[in-house]
């Protein structure tokens, strides 16, 4: 059955209106109060053509449900989250916009995707929103995209079947940033250019390793080739016959703050969850989405160390022996600020790194009787 004429020209009208909105992002950041409050009222009306649609009859074998069809056309990013910012779904533009496959997302905390000062805010907002204290807007800032904020705006809308309110955002029209590799027809000639670095990194490394130096030298030396390369800080701890010890310690050279150098050189290992997990299950860990403030313990004054350090993204694997099953210890690396996330090629590249280091790991361990 196909739509009426005065329901398909009100979809018209709403994709025209978005356009301008989407062209005025040019404007000054003076202007941006005027165009937020446009967002916001067209976000309600969304709202309301949302509510209206899923409200409908169910239609007929082989149409698709109004809400979902609409929810995952609209042209500009919305996330349909609960009070604790769980993500519900996303449509196609907020997949782009986020990096995460919808079916990943879902069930995860949006606030993980963005930098940490902003998660606390994010969260008292949504909650406000679903306790019916009416819709907002704020400027978020996502991890995958560190140039700038974003401005969201949160409204309240009653889905059939929920008990509680959930909470719709939509990010103000935006440059979506494309996955690393992809140009229109081929290969990006950056990421041609950074594997050829990573290249050259790892053989940087492996001379390290192989210069003769006695294994801790060596394994510090390439810990610390790891971080020019890939990382703002390179923790490396070692399974010693007493337990994990920390072995070595690379952050910045001049850093702003001390603080963070001393805590991760003060730490032991055991208390230091990501590299417990990892020594544990010789499993690697990526986890540029976490939300958990804890994985890299506290310092002194229990200040988590996620946020002492600003850590953005986090990169943690295991040094594997040869026979694939005895793990000598974890190398962690960390991103702070506005950096971007570990990619697949560069975790790869870390994996093949901390497996040479391993090798130089397990000289001198006494060997199986």
């Amino acid at each position: 059955m196909s739509r009426p004429p005065e329901r398909e020209s009100g979809i018209e009208a709403l994709v025209a209106r978005l356009r301008e909105l989407r062209a005025a992002r040019a404007h000054p950041p003076c202007e941006y109060p005027v165009l937020l409050d446009a967002a916001l009222a067209e976000l309600e009306h969304a709202v309301e053509a949302l509510r209206h649609a899923e409200e409908a009859p169910p239609p007929g074998p082989g149409t698709p449900y109004p809400f979902k069809a609409i929810f995952d056309h609209l042209p500009w990013p919305v996330i349909l989250a609960d009070e604790q910012t769980l993500v519900r779904r996303l449509n196609t533009a907020a997949a782009e916009l986020t990096g995460l496959p919808p079916g990943y997302a879902a069930g995860r905390p949006l606030a993980a995707l963005l930098r940490p000062a902003d998660r606390a805010a994010l969260r008292a907002h949504a909650a406000a929103v679903a306790r019916g204290e009416g819709a907002r807007s704020l400027p978020l800032r996502l991890q995958r995209v560190p140039e700038g904020p974003l401005y969201a705006t949160l409204a309240g809308v009653e889905v059939p079947g929920e008990q509680r309110g959930e909470v719709l955002l939509t990010f103000t029209p935006t440059a979506v940033p494309r996955p690393a590799g992809h140009i229109e027809g081929g290969t990006d000639p950056a990421a041609v250019v950074r594997q050829a670095e990573l290249t050259g990194l790892l053989d940087r490394v492996d001379r390290a390793l192989l210069s003769g130096k006695l294994p801790s030298a060596a394994l510090g030396a390439a810990t610390g080739l790891l971080r020019e390369g890939l990382a703002d800080w390179a923790l490396l701890d070692l399974v010693g016959p007493a337990g994990p010890v920390r072995s070595a310690v690379h952050g910045p050279a001049a850093p702003d703050d001390a603080g963070p150098e001393k805590a991760f050189l003060r730490q032991t290992p055991l208390d230091c969850p990501v590299a417990v997990d990892v020594m544990a299950t010789g499993a690697t860990a990526v986890e540029q989405l976490t939300d958990d403030l804890d994985r890299l313990g506290t310092d002194e004054g229990g200040t988590p160390l996620m946020a002492g350090a600003d850590v953005t993204a986090l990169l943690s694997v295991p040094l594997t022996a040869p026979d694939g099953t005895t793990v000598l210890g974890a190398l962690t690396l960390l991103r702070t600020g506005g950096a971007p996330p570990f990619s697949l090629l560069e975790a790869a590249s870390a994996e093949i790194a901390a497996g040479h280091m391993a090798v130089v790991a397990g000289r001198g361990r006494p060997g199986p009787h």
